[in-house]
């Protein structure tokens, strides 16, 4: 599968629900999980199905625990709970900074719920299960980096939103961007 890019249109619609559980949804879930571990990031990430031009509420995350990186698959989740603050990271002082498969290159700070309790679908066992579980720290990041995408939300929109920096990737050094109009753009 062929992650998107910037500025392609798919990444700023609201994907839809799943309403029919069938072998293709087995089938591009399980490709979107290949897809995702073709990426080799070794400190876990997450895919979701708009980043493949797919508008579907569907996605994938490879999340370290405990030294291992744990497959798993979100079939329309939904946040139904969240801490009550944000945070930019667990040490303040040093955010952490965000980057995306579909905006190759560019990383920012992003305010995000220090917790997040998620209802999803997942295939377990070949068979579709209903969850509920809650997610603390990086992970709890990503979920919502990836619920973001199902909604059409790019994590710079946090970074026009709240006027916090945008840095760009450049010879293996992070360059902040002073022309941010070129953000408004995507």
């Amino acid at each position: 599968m062929k992650i998107i890019t910037i500025p392609h249109p798919t990444l700023r619609q609201t994907a839809t629900k799943v309403t029919k559980f069938s072998d293709d949804l087995q089938r591009f879930v399980k490709n979107l999980q290949t897809t995702l571990q073709q990426t080799n990031n070794p400190r876990g990430v997450g895919l979701a199905a708009p980043q493949v031009d797919r508008l579907i509420r569907v996605f994938a995350t490879h999340i370290e625990e405990d030294a291992q990186v744990m497959p798993r698959i979100f079939i329309n989740p939904v946040a139904t709970k969240q801490s009550k603050k944000h945070t930019f990271g667990a040490d303040p002082e040093n955010p952490r900074l965000e980057g995306c498969l579909s905006m190759p290159l560019l990383y920012g700070p992003v305010p995000r719920w220090e917790w997040v309790e998620v209802e999803y679908q997942t295939y377990q066992d070949n068979q579709l299960v209903e969850k509920r579980e809650r997610f603390d720290g990086f992970h709890a990041r990503v979920i919502q980096h990836e619920i973001d995408h199902l909604n059409g939300i790019l994590f710079t929109d946090y970074s026009l939103k709240y006027e916090l920096p945008v840095y760009r990737e450049v010879k293996n050094e992070l360059v902040e961007l002073t022309d941010r109009s070129i953000l408004e753009l995507y």
